[in-house]
């Protein structure tokens, strides 16, 4: 299974690749990025639940920035409006929100990480993820970055430019769908809501691995 999950990988970096042949604006580039990465996921999750571009909107008016991808329970909830691939959902319909960039530097990073901290400020137990599709960041320091966010439960890359970095990079595919199989199960299978942590993989009958987010200044090992 584990290679298969690499040529899933490998899959995905190819078509990221394609896309960056044909098209030069940044803007339509990330849209395409997205649009792979959303199918992966909807490949990845079970029936009861959808996954779509929008914007969380809780009862008292307050919104999330746009999302790139929003995985809802689709059986539990109808959106607030749907149109097309957008929506606009209830924050307790929101099982998990994905924030996706072709390249991670810092600057993004921190993008991604705002708007994943007005997703938390609506509804906690909402699982945030990051995905991208490369980075010349350490692996190590993306996870610490994200966890001294208090925000962020998990950040996947599927390429790396650091020559340094360890095996963790050719694994993330399977890590990354292990953890949206766990997050949207069906609901009788659903294990927690999101804690208060960074997850590197799950093992076990959904036991989650990561680093705890109050550990942020300790060294990663």
């Amino acid at each position: 299974m584990r290679q298969y999950y690499k040529n899933v990988q490998k899959k995905i970096l190819v078509q990221r690749d394609i896309i960056r042949s044909l098209l030069k604006d940044p803007k339509v580039i990330g849209d395409y990025y997205e649009a792979i990465i959303v199918d992966a996921v909807r490949e990845s999750i079970s029936e009861y639940f959808s996954a779509r571009r929008g914007v969380i909107l809780a009862e008292d008016g307050q919104a999330s920035r746009e999302c790139d991808i929003i995985v809802y329970s689709a059986a539990e909830y109808g959106p607030l409006f749907l149109s097309g691939d957008m929506i606009v959902i209830n924050p307790d319909a929101v099982r998990c929100v994905i924030q996706v960039k072709g390249t991670i530097n810092t600057e993004n990073l921190k993008d991604a990480i705002a708007n994943l901290n007005a997703v938390n400020r609506l509804r906690p137990g909402i699982w945030k993820l990051i995905v991208g599709f490369k980075t010349s960041i350490a692996y190590e320091t993306l996870l610490r970055i994200c966890a001294e966010s208090c925000c962020v439960n998990g950040i996947f890359v599927f390429s790396s430019t650091n020559r340094y970095e360890k095996e963790e990079i050719s694994t993330q595919m399977q890590k990354f769908v292990e953890l949206l199989k766990m997050i949207a199960a069906p609901t009788m299978y659903q294990r927690k809501d999101a804690g208060e942590y960074v997850a590197t993989k799950v093992s076990g009958e959904g036991k989650v691995e990561g680093v705890p987010f109050a550990e942020w200044e300790k060294p990663l090992t």
